[in-house]
């Protein structure tokens, strides 16, 4: 695979996790609840990239307790929470909002590390930290008395870049040079069990008899595009690109995602909404901007939850 090729496959990548906000907004509307959405969700695309992996290396996929414990821990504290942290903000904010919120997670990435590691914060990380912040605040209406966004929509998604940096961190910490279409096998599968258990517990149900083909076709769409599809397509991209070009390509999501919701759920960002939409990608791209030489603060696991 060529570096244009590469290329092309990451920016493909990106549209497709853009979809799932989307998607999710449309099962909504067909009576879908987050919690039975997103277990199944896991569920069904923890056997594809099970069947995948059994195809390529079926080696890859025997993991002892230990690793065990650490796919369980990374699952939990990090994709599954920030995951029902972004499920269920799409019922308190638009997806445009939610994605934008999404993408603070490589300067939280950037903070967390200094904070809790001693990585050194550089002035491309700092400034990243200030463009996200500001970028951020725009986008929630802070500077803006015309627009209103939900505080428990805004908490939410914050919550899912938090889940999402701490899966980053984890992740590179603990897994090492484990394949990393593994670890999301296992972190699916994981995630699903515990959804599943969190569903019955608090009350709801998997049933899916009432579900309609609309929201069976919806769901297959969340499983195959910006799952499935959209993961294949940046680790493939990855490869010859190297993680942080390809992060930084990967930050055409949100923009996709602002495209798509106005296109379909008639959603539109507005004023100083869209100049902090730009401030964050501009945060991502600061962020995962190195000098030769500098190491890297781990921010380039995937686009999206």
């Amino acid at each position: 695979m060529n570096r244009k090729v590469s290329l092309v496959a990451v920016v493909a990548s990106a549209a497709c996790f853009s979809t799932l906000g989307i998607l999710t907004q449309l099962a909504y509307r067909q009576g879908a609840s987050p919690l039975p959405l997103l277990a199944w969700r896991f569920a069904l695309v923890s056997l594809l990239m099970a069947a995948y992996q059994l195809v390529r290396n079926a080696r890859a996929l025997r993991a002892g307790l230990h690793d065990l414990g650490k796919y369980a821990a990374i699952s939990l504290t990090g994709y599954g929470a920030a995951s029902i942290c972004y499920f269920f903000a799409l019922k308190f904010a638009t997806a445009s909002v939610v994605a934008v919120l999404l993408y603070t997670y490589p300067a939280m990435v950037a903070a967390l590390s200094s904070m809790l590691f001693g990585e050194r914060l550089t002035r491309a990380r700092v400034v990243a930290i200030a463009l996200t912040f500001v970028g951020c605040a725009m986008v929630v209406g802070l500077f803006s008395d015309d627009v209103h966004a939900s505080a428990t929509g805004i908490l939410l998604g914050l919550g899912a870049a938090l889940g999402y940096s701490v899966f980053n961190l984890l992740s590179y910490r603990w897994m090492g040079d484990k394949p990393r279409i593994v670890l999301m096998t296992y972190t699916f599968g994981i995630s699903a069990v515990a959804l599943a258990t969190i569903t019955l517990l608090s009350g709801g149900s998997l049933s899916v008899a009432a579900w309609t083909p609309t929201l069976w076709g919806l769901l297959g769409l969340i499983v195959l595009v910006p799952t499935f599809i959209a993961v294949l397509l940046y680790l493939n991209g990855i490869r010859r690109l190297g993680p942080a070009q390809a992060a930084i390509v990967s930050t055409t999501e949100p923009l996709f995602t602002i495209a798509l919701a106005a296109l379909v759920l008639g959603e539109r960002l507005v004023g100083l909404q869209l100049v902090g939409a730009a401030f964050v990608v501009a945060g991502v791209v600061a962020a995962e901007w190195r000098t030769p030489g500098e190491p890297s603060v781990r921010t380039d696991e995937l686009a999206a939850v």
